[in-house]
């Protein structure tokens, strides 16, 4: 039944295996094959039950006629487990015995077809599965229709695998057999469907597109470029009824070809074949001619999907000449099926293929002036003058129609910008216009497919030169851009009933809103931020109007309007200017008059007067009757971020808000304390941490304004500030330190964020000689709220040692007071510091620790004082590291230690590398390294050729200075021995990446990348990297192993090597594919 040559072969008796592979060795049964014990391979934590089960799956045979039944019988299990069937004739037939059948659960049987897709014996198996005969072995046996159905799928999908990655399993003398074999299923199922149309039942319609693929991918492999003609010729002309399936298979082909999926044995046949495609375009199109003008395509609709499928993918993927399309009677067809309507059958696909046509097909490349012209009045035509198909689809509320109608008419504008803004006068604002329809149809949906056309007509109306020009076109587009403003703002509005509305949908709401106000952000940049305000802001007063005339119990139902401009005012802010007289007192007049009862209102009120903050600064009398509607806003739960977030932009804007913040704050603080000691059933506080914290960065900006605005202020006033913030939070602190206090990880983490607060925002005048003796500077603050607090903070944070989130918040606060204070007043904390690092990194082994002593090394590192200092905290938290790591599954489970402590030892490098370079610990991090490099996590492996990059750069530029001192001269000897003893390991690491056997997440990429570490490595030690990589390499393909070594040889420049980089792990990547995984195979089957 299938292809001669391995027909004749198996009826010999020989193995499949040999003659498909050429080599029996490459596919031994998995039971004869030795594994070794890999660590990384079988992690502690996989349940000794799952390791059996995967021992309990049947090795494949190599004899189709064992293999068959095997194969069956797992489809049941999969497809049809309640099917009736004979277990213990299944069972003979799988075991030769009356033992129990592997397959009595579906997980076996579904790992079982998954490993036979890809062994050699599945190209006679699949052939045979395809058959619409029953291929049941017993006779007692009835094949279920249902299971034939997925039989006959799951053999095409499995050949259609095979055909594009396994092809080098088949001698290439089969491969004409097989198509032919192929073929012949094709038209056989492709028949099978029309005769199921006929007599009404299902056709298998999916099997023969997947058949298509098949022939599709196989035609790719075997470069068979006469493969549109001998279809046509062979399949189409004898069978004229096919003509449908035949079009999905043409389609199908440019698909299979522009696939990454692809593994062929020389790629470059691959260019070959598709410049044939492009060359045999002109077939296609006159195929699909022949097809529209052979059948009423307006009944025949199955036949027009097919047309205009096969069009959408030449034309997407083959690079079509022009003039084919713009000759062809298919595009006048396809129009016609447009201006039908939606109702016309093929409408949403002829939508497809002629916005993929005018995306292929741009104004502003050469060539396309010719279709340009042909396009144009068409596509106006649908959507000009009252009586257009999209005119009728907006009356009649078709959503199809409009939808279908905006994608074509957005996708012109943009692929047309080019003659949009052009010199020459082409009535470019009809389009304009035609697009401004679609964005003002009120399925919010439908309008937003234009917003990125109304980005890329701002951009490139800014971009016109010179400006004298790009005024005048600014101009003359100013009245639709004035027409979009209003249909934006309508469109802002939320939806009635959205109160009653889930939190996601809400989400999405706000997604598609924040769109609509970048639109409308996009028109200031043209028309002017004052424009853009009056423009709303007179909306926004008509607005208020209406609703005031409205009876009183329907004005708080009908906000929505009101909310929209006001949200459409604030996303304009920035291009407001802060003098502005008219609209904007008018809007902060308007807030504290809103209806209290709205919280999505308020919100958005809230938000308003933030991003006006500016302007209330310059506007103080403005302000007064606005801090109350804020600090109200903070107990309504739909608006407390909203309100936080507005009184933190008040107080960094506005220079007098102070003591009225503070004594907001206050409140909160006396409330939270209420609600704390009246232990309330563990609810939570009214105002949640991030919205305190909000307000908190809000009062400790406005208390610094106040200090600097008043420079004469007392030292006991200032004291007196700055105790009301602190004392609330170190009394916290204070109460939670007994052992006996049960405070939670997540209430001290609370604490030490609002301290960071105030060490981050707080800002004191810094240190200097014109500071008033006694007055308070910021390092002294700093310096003695650490002190204060460090017993407490040591106390709190053993409660949890090993509280990720605890130690995080506690080395964040460490990292802005060292940072904040200086490094040069903090020195008196940086002994005691160090000794917490390390202390608590050891009980814990948690990495934020370790980031906090990178943050030490940089603030440090650079005093030759510190340096030594610097060592040892790296030398003491790298023992423990190395305690810790005693094999690749603790590498494993601690990904994030592994990253900071690279890291850490790449800042060493960088800010005091004498210490570490001239001891042994650099041994043991290279070592280490080794390790670190092999592991399956992004960052982690970032932080390993981080360091590797910033060692050997550093050894480069030692020795590209002309002199040296004596301990540079010292660094450079030993970091060079030391690159000799541990540099091979490193580089066969290196080597491995590149050929796909260890992790390749940074090939060339930033800081720390694959290709740095060999690009410096080759600059400072040539003779010794050649001699390291080249053994990993002895798999490579030669071609692309020697092109790579010559790249290392001739030492290119960087971006040179980095391209050779790239295409040499491409070709190790296509290699790897085209050797068929057979580890992975010979895995799945143990």
């Amino acid at each position: 039944f299938f292809f001669p040559i391995l027909q004749k072969i198996f009826h010999h008796g020989d193995s499949i295996v040999e003659v498909a592979t050429m080599s029996a060795n490459n596919f031994a049964q998995p039971h004869q094959q030795q594994q070794e014990p890999q660590l990384s391979q079988q992690p502690k934590h996989r349940p000794h039950q799952q390791q059996q089960q995967l021992q309990q799956i049947l090795p494949h045979s190599s004899d189709p006629e064992q293999e068959l039944p095997r194969v069956l019988l797992a489809l049941q299990t999969v497809y049809a487990p309640n099917a009736s069937h004979n277990p213990s004739v299944h069972t003979a037939i799988l075991t030769g015995s009356g033992g129990s059948s592997p397959f009595s659960r579906r997980d076996l049987a579904d790992r079982y077809l998954t490993s036979f897709q890809r062994t050699p014996v599945a190209w006679i198996v699949c052939d045979r599965l395809l058959s619409t005969a029953d291929v049941m072995q017993q006779p007692q046996q009835i094949e279920d229709s249902t299971l034939r159905t997925q039989r006959q799928f799951f053999a095409a999908q499995t050949l259609h695998a095979k055909c594009r990655c396994d092809v080098l399993q088949l001698p290439p003398s089969s491969l004409p057999s097989l198509r032919d074999s192929l073929l012949r299923h094709f038209i056989e199922h492709a028949s099978d469907s029309i005769r199921a149309t006929l007599e009404n039942r299902p056709p298998n319609r999916p099997l023969v597109t997947r058949l298509g693929m098949t022939i599709a991918s196989l035609a790719v492999q075997m470069s068979w470029i006469t493969c549109l003609s001998d279809v046509t010729e062979n399949v189409l002309k004898p069978h004229p009824e096919l003509g449908p399936y035949v079009l999905e298979f043409f389609r199908s082909i440019p698909e299979e070809a522009d696939s990454d999926r692809l593994v062929l044995r020389e790629e470059e046949d691959l260019w070959a074949y598709r410049d044939h495609l492009r060359n045999s375009a002109h077939v296609v199109l006159g195929l699909c001619e022949h097809a529209v003008r052979s059948c009423d395509v307006n009944k025949d609709v199955a036949t027009a999907e097919a047309v205009l499928s096969c069009m959408q993918s030449w034309i997407r993927i083959v690079d079509m000449e022009p003039g084919l399309l713009e000759r062809t009677m298919l595009l006048p067809w396809m129009f016609d099926l447009l201006v039908g309507g939606s109702t016309n059958g093929g409408f949403e696909m002829a939508v497809d293929v002629l916005v993929e046509l005018l995306r292929t097909y741009p104004s502003d490349r050469r060539g396309n002036e010719g279709l340009v012209r042909v396009i144009i009045p068409r596509v106006m035509a649908l959507g000009g003058g009252d009586l257009s198909p999209f005119e009728k689809a907006v009356k009649e509320e078709d959503e199809d129609g409009m939808r279908g109608y905006c994608r074509i008419f957005t996708e012109m504008g943009e692929s047309y910008l080019s003659l949009i803004l052009s010199h020459e006068e082409m009535n470019q604002q009809s389009l304009v216009e035609l697009v401004l329809r679609c964005s003002a149809i009120p399925d919010k949906e439908i309008a937003g497919i234009t917003l990125h056309f109304w980005y890329r007509f701002v951009i490139g109306l800014e971009d016109l030169e010179p400006y004298e020009y790009r005024q005048i076109r600014i101009d003359s587009f100013a009245p639709q851009l004035i027409r979009l403003l209003s249909i934006c703002t309508h469109l802002l509005r939320y939806p009635a009933g959205v109160d009653d509305l889930s939190p996601d949908r809400i989400d999405d709401i706000e997604g598609v809103r924040f769109y609509f106000a970048d639109t409308i952000e996009d028109c200031c940049r043209l028309l002017g931020g004052e424009i853009v305000l009056r423009n709303t802001g007179d909306q926004l007063q008509e607005e208020c109007r209406r609703v005031t005339s409205l009876p009183q119990e329907r004005q708080l139902s009908d906000w929505h309007g009101i909310e929209a401009f006001l949200y459409a005012i604030q996303a304009i802010s920035m291009y407001v200017p802060s003098d502005e007289t008219q609209m904007i007192p008018f809007v902060m007049n308007l807030i504290p008059q809103l209806p209290t009862q709205v919280p999505l209102l308020r919100a958005t009120a809230c938000l308003t007067v933030g991003k006006y903050a500016a302007w209330l600064g310059l506007h103080p009398e403005s302000l007064q009757p606005l801090l109350p509607y804020l600090a109200r806003g903070l107990s309504i739960p739909k608006c407390a971020s909203a309100s936080a977030v507005a009184i933190r932009e008040v107080c960094e804007r506005c220079q007098c808000l102070g003591d009225a913040v503070l004594q907001l704050y206050d409140g909160i603080v006396a409330a939270r304390e209420q609600h704390r000691g009246s232990n309330s059933g563990g609810d939570e506080f009214v105002l949640d941490l991030k919205n305190e914290l909000e307000v908190l960065e809000g009062v400790c900006k406005a208390i610094s304004h106040k200090l600097k605005d008043d420079p004469s202020m007392s030292p006991d006033i200032i004291s007196g500030y700055i105790n009301r913030l602190a004392q609330p939070v170190i009394g916290g602190l204070k109460a939670m330190a007994p052992p006996e206090n049960p405070a939670s990880p997540k209430q001290i983490s609370s604490e030490i964020s609002r301290l960071t607060v105030l060490v981050q925002h707080l800002r004191l005048p810094r240190p200097s000689p014109q500071l008033a003796p006694g007055v308070l500077n910021r390092s002294d603050f700093i310096l003695s709220l650490m002190q204060e607090t460090w017993s407490i903070l040591d106390a709190v944070s053993q409660k949890y040692p090993r509280d990720f989130n605890c130690a995080e918040k506690l080395c964040r606060l460490h990292k802005h007071a060292l940072r904040e204070c200086g490094a040069a007043h903090y020195t008196p904390m940086l002994e005691p510091l160090i000794e917490q690092i390390v202390k608590k990194f050891s009980q814990s082994f948690l990495s934020p620790y370790i980031y906090l002593s990178s943050v030490c090394i940089c603030e440090y590192g650079r005093v030759p004082a510190h340096s030594q200092q610097m060592y040892d905290m790296v030398a003491k938290i790298s023992s423990t590291v190395f305690y810790a790591f005693r094999g690749t599954d603790d590498f494993i489970a601690n990904p994030d230690v592994v990253e900071e402590f690279f890291f850490m030892a790449s800042k060493m490098v960088y800010y005091c590398p004498g210490p570490l370079i001239q001891s042994n610990l650099l041994n043991s991090m290279l070592q280490c390294a080794a390790v670190g490099m092999k592991l399956h996590h992004r960052d982690a492996n970032r932080g390993t050729l981080n360091f590797l990059e910033s060692l050997v750069s550093y050894g480069l530029k030692l020795r590209s200075k002309p002199s040296l001192d004596v301990v540079e001269q010292a660094n450079r000897e030993a970091l060079e021995r030391t690159i000799y003893v541990e540099g091979q390991p490193l580089v066969a690491n290196l080597a491995q990446s590149l050929l796909g056997d260890l992790p390749l997440y940074r090939l060339d990429s930033g800081s720390g990348s694959i290709a740095g570490v060999l690009f410096f490595l080759n600059k400072l030690c040539p003779d010794l990297l050649m001699q390291w990589i080249q053994p990993p390499l002895m798999s490579a393909p030669d071609h692309a192993k020697n092109v790579f070594l010559g790249s290392l040889a001739n030492q290119v420049d960087r971006d040179d090597f980095n391209s050779s980089v790239r295409k040499f792990t491409s070709v190790c990547e296509r290699s790897r594919k085209r050797q068929g995984n057979t580890g992975e195979e010979s895995g799945n089957t143990r």
